[in-house]
C-alpha cells in the first residue's frame, strides 16, 4: 500500500510538470533561426568592411605614390639649376662688398 501511494504521487507531480517537447522545439527553432540571421548580418557587415578597406588601402598607395612624385618635383624646382635660369630673368644686382655689423661690447640688460 505504501508503494501505491508513492506511485500516486508521482503521478500526481508528472501531471503537474506537464512539460511541452514542442515548445521546446519551437523555442529552440525560432532561436536557431535569431542566431542565424544576426550570424549572417554579422558576416555580411564584415564583409562589406574587408571591401571598403581593400580600396582605403589602394586610395593610400596611390596617395602615397603622388606625395613622392610632388616631394621629387618639389626638390628639383628648389635645386640651383632650376633657380639660377630664373634669377638671370629677375635682373637682380649681385653683392660686392657684405658689411656685417658687431657691437664692440656685448651688453645685457639686467633687473
Amino acid at each position: 500500500m505504501l508503494i501505491h501511494s508513492n506511485n500516486s504521487l508521482l503521478c500526481r507531480k508528472k501531471s503537474k510538470c506537464k512539460f511541452s517537447w514542442k515548445m521546446l522545439n519551437a523555442f529552440l527553432s525560432i532561436a536557431c533561426v535569431i542566431f542565424g540571421v544576426a550570424y549572417l548580418v554579422g558576416i555580411n557587415d564584415l564583409t562589406v568592411k574587408g571591401f571598403v578597406l581593400k580600396d582605403l588601402k589602394s586610395k593610400s598607395q596611390i596617395l602615397t605614390e603622388e606625395n613622392q612624385e610632388l616631394q621629387a618635383k618639389a626638390l628639383t624646382l628648389q635645386s640651383y639649376a632650376a633657380i639660377s635660369p630664373r634669377l638671370q630673368e629677375l635682373n637682380m644686382v649681385a653683392v660686392e662688398d657684405v658689411a656685417y655689423l658687431s657691437p664692440k661690447n656685448s651688453v645685457v640688460a639686467k633687473k
